[in-house]
């Protein structure tokens, strides 16, 4: 999975699979987390937000069932 910078208070880095529907998030301090079942719409609007963090808290966080990294970014 492919990660990009983004702009945020919160995460360094975003990727997402469309095959899986995995969201993956880089916090800035490093640590991951992967939301499961993700749908393409909402990570299009996670990434086009003005203020992807308030997107995140709204629409994401709580809603979708995570797994968080242990070490580091996780990759396939």
């Amino acid at each position: 999975m492919n990660r990009h910078d983004i702009t945020s208070g919160l995460f360094r880095s975003a990727g997402f699979d469309t095959t899986s529907g995995i969201l993956e998030l880089e916090y800035r301090n490093g640590a991951c987390r992967r939301w499961l079942a993700v749908p393409a719409r909402l990570y299009q609007g996670f990434c086009a937000a003005e203020d992807p963090d308030v997107f995140f808290r709204r629409h994401i966080d709580g809603h979708f069932f995570s797994l968080h990294g242990e070490s580091g970014p996780l990759r396939r």
